[in-house]
């Protein structure tokens, strides 16, 4: 985002400092030192062997950029600065912009260098650090997004947020709308009295900590009614029109994890809820958000109806979506899904899958050079005239919506979307479907070799822990779903060089790998992430390493992640060493923003552990995970808590966990596992036993194994809720228990929510 240069002021500041010009000498902690007024004071070049590519790129800049550390904060004191704290990523439009315009100006430059301490963080490696600040901006001034400019104190303490800001006020514009006079202002101020200002800031720091959530001790409601209240929000957003949930003008994010919440439900309870899911499914990637010849979706839609993108491209929306798009298809078995699956994977492979670690990369930026915006993505009619013959190349401007109310990028050029149905474009082109798809394959790829010989974005090749582990996640529900062996295989060679490569000396795991090393101490989401990732690698393969990893990483987890309430923090207790940094290693909210709730999903693992294991501590541990969500979200519950929303779901409605009783030379025994696989079942656990050995598994499977008849047959037992239902030696049988063993009970258990839903007359 940052796409405005507005900014608001807080009234708690308003600039004024009130001791802006204070008569009198200024208050420093010793009242002989004065302020350091040269650039020299800072080290030169303190990004060039940062994990961070963004980070290198800035150690050229004029500014004499540091990196987030206790050393910086402690080089602010001593200088008695304050301090500048610029927030961006690699992949971010707007970052670039301002790096080429503000920060290169001379006059900023020098102000910076000169009267503060300008730190540089790149929100990929610190998304704890961003997310803190983004709290932190969006209740004092209302900025948001990136380029995040944050303005603080030499202890990290906020003084003033804005994003995008140019580097002098434009003509009849405001000074507070441009860095140059905003800097001479919080500098002058701070020289003059820096008692003042941190008084100030403590005051606005107390403000926007009574302003955010409350703590997990007041008074709510129970899980249930929190429960209801997300599906019907689900109800009340939905976007017969456009697809997906919410209402506006844009920008417009994907909300995965709701559309997974919303197969959920609508499996278990209320088909509208799945109508709306498909059909949201179907709108999104016939958008211009997602990339129509090279395949994956781009990070976000400027507008409301999916046309124009941000053309990042980041790995964790392409895992949510492989997850959704295939639990969709398990569910629907629609032709058409399995195409966007094909290009995600397609997409991924060949642009994101490191061919020397197999594991994946973060992201791709939107833009192949200095002052481009997505121009690698977008065509003109003109140019696919001279890519196609004429036989098809006007059914090509017809299908990707080129003469329809076309979507523009900002400079112009045609974003490509799908605005009809392969139905209605044969219709217009009065052919039969079959021909009118020979027609969209004989463009497709005479396009895609004209746009490879394009500069194409480059790609961020840091490794990064918390998205590798969701990347694996996806493949393996992919592969699940389309008997994609090779998407397994992927899978777990990504998962397993995590294992040997990013681990820390405490068990966890490091946030990133770069340069041929891992770094950055790692967060709570890269432990929760990579241990639900462990599960479904070891429910995939019944390999009972994978099984052993994910026990270490929840006693970790439920050892060192947690607060007094219940919270997951971000940091491990005990990794804070300053103030600023304790702050930051507060806790997790319940949301998902941009990826999946860590609080829910670490639930979810918990809740996964105790059915693989039959182990009551880590049900118990899933309880008090989710204990606090129903006191902190209040009346606040909306379609933002998919994640939430689909475990409590799943808690609700029973999953299954699916025993599969036979030896593993069997291959009898392997199809069950493929077909328990296979099946969609929301919260399914899927359990390979050999009975030769002995091992644990569920009482009731157990019982109801030893009365079996014939225990020389590979054998697969249902268990949901209280009961568990007859043995299913073959896999149509095993699918036919899955899809009914009681549902039908549950469905007639609960009400449709209060609210109705707009649910699509039709499936895509």
């Amino acid at each position: 985002m940052g796409l405005s240069t507005r900014i608001w002021f807080a009234s708690a500041i308003a600039f004024g400092f009130i001791a802006f010009f204070a008569g009198g000498r200024p208050i420093y902690a010793d009242p002989g030192a004065k302020p350091a007024s040269s650039a020299d004071a800072l080290p030169a070049y303190a990004l060039k062997d940062s994990p961070s590519r963004y980070l290198q790129e800035a150690s050229q800049s004029l500014v004499r950029w540091q990196p987030w550390s206790d050393a910086t904060f402690a080089l602010a004191h001593q200088l008695k600065r304050p301090v500048l704290i610029d927030i961006g990523a690699v992949w971010c439009h707007w970052c670039h912009v301002m790096d080429d315009t503000t920060y290169s100006n001379p006059q900023v430059a020098a102000l910076l260098n000169d009267r503060f301490v300008p730190i540089k963080v790149d929100m990929d490696q610190r998304p704890d650090v961003d997310a803190f600040y983004q709290n932190a901006a969006a209740h004092l001034t209302g900025a948001g997004g990136w380029p995040l400019t944050c303005f603080a104190t030499p202890a990290g303490t906020l003084l003033y947020a804005a994003g995008y800001l140019p580097p002098a006020p434009r003509a009849g514009g405001s000074p507070t709308s441009a860095m140059a006079p905003i800097l001479e202002r919080i500098a002058t101020a701070y020289e003059t009295n820096p008692t003042e200002v941190e008084r100030q800031a403590n005051a606005i720091a107390k403000r926007i900590a009574s302003e955010s959530p409350p703590p997990a001790t007041r008074n709510g409601g129970d899980e249930a009614t929190l429960r209801r209240e997300i599906i019907a929000s689900l109800a009340a957003s939905y976007d017969s029109e456009t697809g997906g949930f919410g209402r506006g003008s844009g920008p417009r994010f994907y909300d995965f994890p709701s559309l997974r919440l919303a197969i959920a439900y609508g499996f278990f309870q209320h088909d509208s809820f799945r109508q709306m899911a498909l059909e949201s499914l179907d709108k999104i990637a016939r958008g211009g958000v997602f990339d129509q010849l090279g395949g994956g979706f781009h990070r976000y839609s400027t507008d409301q109806a999916w046309r124009v993108p941000h053309f990042e491209k980041m790995a964790y929306d392409q895992a949510m979506a492989l997850t959704v798009y295939s639990e969709a298809y398990q569910l629907s078995r629609n032709s058409h899904l399995l195409t966007v699956i094909a290009a995600i994977r397609s997409y991924a492979n060949e642009t994101l899958l490191d061919p020397a670690t197999h594991a994946f990369f973060a992201d791709q930026d939107a833009d192949s050079f200095k002052g481009d915006d997505g121009s690698y993505y977008t065509w003109t009619v003109d140019e696919v005239k001279k890519t196609l013959p004429p036989e098809v190349a006007q059914p090509a401007i017809i299908f990707y919506g080129m003469t329809d109310s076309p979507a523009l990028a900002p400079d112009g050029r045609i974003v490509l979307r799908r605005p009809f149905t392969d139905t209605e474009i044969a219709r217009q082109l009065g052919m039969w479907p079959a021909s009118e798809k020979a027609l969209q394959v004989r463009a497709k790829r005479p396009m895609l070799v004209v746009r490879d010989k394009r500069p194409a974005p480059p790609v961020d090749q840091a490794i990064m822990t918390d998205r590798n582990a969701l990347m694996i996640s996806g493949y393996l529900a992919e592969s699940d779903a389309t008997g994609d062996r090779t998407s397994r295989q992927i899978a777990i060679g990504a998962l397993d060089f995590i294992l040997a490569n990013l681990r820390d000396p405490r068990g966890g795991f490091y946030h990133v790998w770069s340069n041929g090393q891992a770094s950055v101490s790692g967060m709570v989401a890269d432990q929760v992430y990579l241990t639900n990732a462990l599960l479904d690698a070891y429910q995939a393969s019944g390999e009972e390493k994978y099984l052993k990893g994910a026990r270490s990483l929840a006693a970790m987890i439920a050892d060192k992640y947690r607060d007094r309430a219940g919270l997951l923090v971000n940091r491990a207790a005990g990794a804070a060493k300053s103030p600023i940094a304790a702050a930051i290693a507060g806790a997790e909210v319940m949301y998902d923003q941009p990826m999946p709730s860590v609080q829910a999903e670490a639930a979810h693992a918990m809740r996964t552990l105790g059915e693989i294991t039959s182990e009551e501590h880590y049900l118990k541990l899933a309880n008090a995970l989710l204990s606090p969500a129903p006191r902190m979200v209040g009346s606040a519950a909306d379609y933002t808590l998919g994640t939430l929303g689909l475990e409590l779901e799943e808690r609700a409605d029973g999953g299954a966990t699916v025993a599969i009783v036979g030896k593993r030379t069997d291959p009898r025994t392997e199809s069950l596992a493929e077909t328990a696989l296979s099946a969609y079942r929301p919260g399914k656990v899927v359990i390979r036993i050999d009975p030769s050995r002995a091992p644990a598994m569920p009482a009731m499977a157990r019982a109801m194994y030893e009365a079996a008849a014939d225990r020389k047959t590979p054998l697969a037992f249902v268990c949901a809720g209280s009961a568990c239902s007859q043995p299913s030696s073959t896999t149509q049988q095993l699918r036919d228990t899955l899809g009914k063993f009681q549902v039908d009970e549950l469905a007639q258990s609960i009400a449709l929510p209060a609210v109705t839903a707009h649910a699509p007359t039709t499936s895509p």
